[in-house]
């Protein structure tokens, strides 16, 4: 965890789930454990009840979840809290956009408590599918590529609604690992239930760009919207929505998408300044880094405040750290 406004951010390499999770884990469990228990333990899932909702939707991940369980140490607690099924629930905000003309990339602010971000970007083979990401949730993905090109990244819904469903960041692992085209991810996104309202932004290596308008409430909604902040629908306003200016946010990302004087660079450029870039961090909602993802290339760019940059790719990823100052 963080103090003050400063983070670290590291880039791993580890292609099956070992040393290097571990380490998260032991670093981050007590955050991760107090958070589960935030609204008593009786009022989380049972461990049957988590193992038959991972079976049903999403089979395929079961024996990552065990062997992360193994790692952890083991135990009822530590199973039920890496499901990830109906955990306790969180907001952040996130801008994210895709740059249509020419080359298509996904664009995306991450805004979020800075005690609470992992800081990791991690490269990792766990099934048939290499997959950049960084991770939250110790196994989830809040934005990320895999090896075919497919990109995706999420942002809060803006709603209050809870059901049951499992964390989107998981959500977004696995269509990350089992899915290879922007149709295929549609299909699984859904397919999977969502505890809460979240907006997925999806490009694949066939410039294929939709905005998925997920809720525990109802069906998801599929828009080609290319655009998505902190809200659903038309128009919809809500304490939430005001807090984080996401309409605003939304019409800057719409005008400069339009603007036919602004260039790929300075489109990108636009996400380090506001309303795009949120600075309330002592409210726990501050832009913690912008990435960028370009399916073409399979290729990433991370960039944080005072022009710091870190490039990643498939074929040449580096380990390391960058150190930042907000």
């Amino acid at each position: 965890m963080t103090s003050g406004l400063h983070k670290r951010f590291r880039s791993v390499s580890e292609v099956h789930p070992n040393q290097q999770w571990e380490h998260l884990y032991q670093a981050s469990k007590s955050h991760y454990i107090q958070w589960f228990l935030k609204e008593g333990e009786f009022n989380r899932p049972s461990y049957r009840e988590c193992a038959r909702a991972l079976e049903t939707y999403m089979p395929e991940l079961v024996p990552m979840w065990k062997h992360l369980v193994t790692l952890s140490g083991g135990g009822d607690l530590n199973a039920r809290m890496l499901s990830l099924y109906c955990h306790t629930p969180f907001a952040s905000g996130c801008s994210q956009a895709v740059w249509t003309r020419y080359q298509p990339i996904l664009v995306r602010n991450y805004d979020y408590d800075i005690n609470k971000c992992e800081g990791l970007i991690l490269k990792s083979r766990w099934h048939d599918t290499e997959v950049i990401g960084s991770t939250d949730c110790l196994w989830g993905i809040l934005d990320g590529m895999n090896a075919h090109g497919l990109a995706g990244s999420l942002s809060f819904g803006g709603r209050d609604e809870i059901g049951a469903g499992f964390a989107i960041s998981l959500i977004l692992r696995y269509v990350l690992e089992f899915c290879k085209t922007t149709e295929e991810a549609i299909a699984a996104l859904c397919r999977i239930p969502s505890h809460m309202a979240y907006n997925v932004t999806l490009l694949d290596a066939n410039s294929h760009v939709t905005t998925v308008e997920i809720s525990p409430m109802g069906p998801p909604e599929i828009t080609n919207h290319p655009v998505s902040v902190n809200h659903q629908g038309e128009f919809e306003l809500t304490e939430y929505t005001k807090f984080c200016r996401s309409y605003e946010r939304e019409q800057v990302l719409y005008d400069r998408l339009y603007d036919p004087s602004i260039t790929l660079e300075s489109f990108v450029n636009g996400f380090e300044y506001a309303p795009l870039r949120v600075t309330e961090y002592g409210q726990g909602l501050g832009t913690l880094y912008t990435a960028v993802y370009n399916p073409s290339l399979r290729a990433m760019e991370y960039r944080w405040p005072n022009h710091k940059r870190l490039y990643q790719s498939f074929n040449a990823f580096d380990e390391g750290e960058v150190d930042v100052r907000y």
